[in-house]
């Protein structure tokens, strides 16, 4: 309790001696709950009327040992004088105090004894939170650092036991963002590899667009063989039961799609129309519907048609329900696909190279956990995928460590190009302007085919932020490749596939 002077303010009189004991005996039941309430609600009552709160100023500076860990990572040792803390707390008590309506007392006018009494372990505990806050804001702004993950504090567990008169002593370990030391990014010197499409890859796309418009036709005395439509009755069972999924009737099978297990596949192979076909199917352990996961089903197999894919034939009137004019035409438009096809890739890849160069001009500092934090998105992410393509838990379990592995690297690479970007951005003064918001509005248009003024309206209202580094990364992209020394090489087809894996 902090120690009563001899002033008008703190005198006790006849009639407040009186209270003096049964105020003390009050204070002791009341809940540490509602103090803190009180003392909140009197602080708030207080800052309502100031224009600004004052700025914090240490009585006595805290003390750093700053110790750099590399990767982005920090482990500060601070010290905070004790006079910081006292002066914090009787600050409190001194707000609460000018505010406190207590019982027997006007506004304003219980003595410190009794403010202390009621109020004392939330002031204290105030004080501390506020002083610890503080020292570590110092310590940001005076060695222009930016916590990029949530600080961890040691050496604060106990810190209610602590002497008032003693200094608090604490360690704090953070991570700052990505650092970059941007190295060369103007002049670079680029290679655009172009391949010209050839008859070969035109008669490929027209083989492609002939299977598109494939009709397929019956042949009820033929045997099924592999790509034959095979229409089927089936109805599968197991221990006698059918089972939900296990039977459809006039279900069209292209035999070879491999869509059903294997054995049912063979099952089909060389049938003929009105035969019925047994065979046994044994459903994986990791089988997605658990209910059928290592259980045995007999499928009973009807069929009842089948037929075989006829093409047609490559001539004028097929052009024409392609969409061309002629074959001459058709050929012509498949060649110019493949021309914007392959631009777009060569464009894809000049980037590509560009970025890599930059990157590997410069020089990186990256918190550790800012790489494991996108990389397990993209494990995660990329599970789901294969989990909705139906590939089995086992299987995926069994790629687990290459894809962790591969979404490491592909992190680190992508962090690093959005950091050397905003280094560029930066270095070059680079700026967002409206007319850049709506050609990203465009392209996202084109892209989605989603209507152009909901993009408008969702990027004005609340989308900005999430297009402005998509807009950065695209000008500084176009600077770097702007300044850039670049020769035109037309390459093979065989060394454009290799490029290409």
């Amino acid at each position: 309790m902090m120690e009563q002077k001899n002033n008008n303010e703190n005198n006790i009189t006849p009639s407040e001696s009186e209270q003096k004991d049964e105020l003390q005996n009050a204070t002791e039941t009341t809940s540490e709950q509602t103090t803190t309430e009180e003392l909140h609600e009197h602080k708030h009552h207080h800052h309502a009327h100031d224009t600004a709160e004052e700025e914090f100023k240490f009585e006595k500076d805290p003390e750093y040992e700053i110790d750099y860990k590399g990767d982005c990572l920090y482990s500060v040792k601070i010290s905070i004088p004790a006079v910081n803390t006292k002066s914090q707390i009787n600050k409190n008590l001194e707000e609460v105090k000018e505010h406190a309506e207590l019982p027997g007392f006007r506004k304003g006018k219980a003595p410190m004894w009794l403010v202390e009494n009621k109020f004392g372990k939330i002031a204290r505990k105030e004080a501390l939170d506020k002083v610890i806050t503080e020292s570590v804001k110092k310590l940001m702004e005076d060695n222009k650092l930016r916590a990029f993950s949530t600080p961890q504090f040691e050496g604060l567990e106990e810190l209610d036991k602590l002497p008032e008169d003693k200094d608090i002593s604490f360690q704090v370990s953070f991570e700052v963002a990505p650092r970059c030391e941007l190295g060369k990014y103007r002049g670079l010197e680029l290679e655009r590899k172009v391949l010209e499409p050839d008859e070969n890859m035109i008669a490929e796309r027209l083989e492609l667009l002939r299977n598109r418009f494939a009709i397929y036709q019956s042949i009820p005395d033929a045997e099924i063989a592999n790509g034959d439509q095979a229409i089927i009755d089936f109805n599968g069972t197991i221990d006698g039961e059918s089972f939900p999924g296990g039977t459809a009737n006039n279900y069209p099978y292209i035999v070879g799609s491999k869509r059903f297990f294997g054995k049912f596949e063979e099952a089909l192979i060389g049938a003929k129309v009105g035969e019925t076909k047994t065979c046994e199917v044994e459903f994986p352990i990791d089988y997605t519907n658990k209910s059928l996961a290592g259980k045995k089903a007999i499928f009973e197999i009807k069929i009842k048609d089948i037929k075989r894919k006829e093409m047609p034939a490559l001539d004028d009137e097929f052009a024409k329900q392609a969409g061309a004019e002629n074959l001459e035409d058709l050929k012509q438009k498949i060649k110019k696909e493949l021309e914007d096809a392959i631009s777009e890739e060569t464009d894809y890849q000049l980037e590509t190279d560009a970025i890599e160069q930059v990157i590997a001009n410069s020089t990186f500092e990256i918190p550790k956990s800012l790489i494991e934090e996108v990389a397990k998105n993209q494990v995660e992410e990329q599970i789901q995928r294969m989990i909705q393509m139906r590939i089995p838990v086992s299987e995926i379990e069994k790629q687990r460590e290459e894809l962790e592995k591969d979404a490491k690297e592909k992190a680190e690479k992508t962090i690093k190009w959005y950091t050397v970007a905003n280094e560029i951005a930066e270095a070059e003064g680079i700026e967002i302007t409206d007319s850049d918001y709506e050609d990203e509005a465009q392209n996202i248009q084109g892209r989605t085919g989603i209507d152009i003024e909901t993009i408008r309206n969702y990027i004005q209202e609340q989308g900005k932020e999430d297009v402005n580094d998509t807009i950065i990364r695209k000008k500084v992209v176009k600077l770097i490749l702007d300044s850039a020394k670049i020769e035109t090489k037309t390459i093979s087809r065989e060394e454009w596939e290799k490029k290409s894996d």
